[in-house]
This record gives C-alpha cells, structure tokens and sequence, in this order.
C-alpha cells in the first residue's frame, strides 16, 4: 500500500468564485479524459476571449462522476466579473463555485504522472482510515483539480497540481 510520505496534504478552506464553466462527459480511459479536458479548456477559453471576461484564478477540472463507462467532470475558469446573458445556445455558464472545506494534496510534474499521485492519495486515506476501499472516492465527489501552471510554457516536470477533495464537518 503507498504511504503518505512524500504527499504535501493540508485541510483548506476553498472561497467561493465566480467561474466560467462547461460541463462535459468522455471515456474512462486517460487518453479520452486527456484529449476531452483539453478540447473543453479550448471552447471555455474561446467562449472567455469572445465576451472578453477577465481571468480570476487557476483553472479547474471538477470530477462529478467517475466510473467503468466513463467520466462526467466541468472545466472552470474563476472571471472577475459577470456576463449578462449568453443565449440559449451556449452551453457555458458563468456561476458561482461554491466555498468549500477540502483536503488539498499537490501533484509536481506531468499530467500523466497524476495516477500515481492518486493512487498515493488513495494509500493516505486509507491509513488516516478517512477509505476504506476505491469506492469511497465517491464520498469525495465532486473532487477537483486546480492547475498552477501553464503546461503551454511550463516544461512537464515543473508542472504544479492541487488535487481537492471536499470534506463535511
């Protein structure tokens, strides 16, 4: 079983954030959530560029369900400001993310490498007795992570991951 030994764990208090979100749904495999979290980020960022919103915070891939047929998550992007409305059309929604107690984990290097860092994190849970199997996770739900670099500029083993998993009182 992994140990926590080399996590970077800390229990935070997420503020609330205006964000410009797409909900979206692919295959379980990592190649399908790679290429879908990707195309969602470049219709978000479109959508952000057209109303010309302002940029508030790091953006987040927010997991809502996750399973053997697939995986239901939403890109956001906090904004500074509000938009009036968008149409019918668009399938953005500019929405308050709401605070949340979370247990925040950080993830350094690739984004293929985040496996580990959950199975890692899977380990931890475990020993805090916070798990008892896989299918706690779903206690966890929705989980979120929060990325702190750009992966367009920032070299892969640079790259900096939070990894949240909000937690009731």
């Amino acid at each position: 079983m992994p140990t926590a030994l080399n996590l970077e764990f800390a229990e935070v208090q997420v503020e609330p954030a205006l964000a410009a979100q797409l909900a979206c749904e692919c295959g379980p495999d990592p190649a399908s959530i790679s290429a879908a979290i990707r195309n969602a980020f470049e219709s978000l960022m479109g959508f952000i560029r057209r109303h010309q919103l302002t940029e508030n915070g790091n953006p987040r891939c927010i997991y809502t369900a996750y399973g053997a047929t697939g995986v239901a998550f939403t890109v956001a992007l906090p904004v500074a400001a509000g938009l009036g409305p968008v149409g019918e059309d668009s399938s953005v929604r500019v929405e308050l993310l709401p605070a949340v107690k979370a247990y925040r984990f950080i993830h350094r290097g690739p984004y293929p490498d985040l496996a580990q860092t959950y199975h890692h994190i899977s380990g931890f849970m475990k020993e805090k007795g916070w798990m008892k199997s896989e299918a706690d996770w779903m206690r966890y739900m929705p989980m979120w992570e929060e990325y702190l670099n750009d992966p367009e500029t920032t070299p892969p083993a640079e790259l900096r991951t939070y990894i949240y998993l909000p937690v009731s009182d």
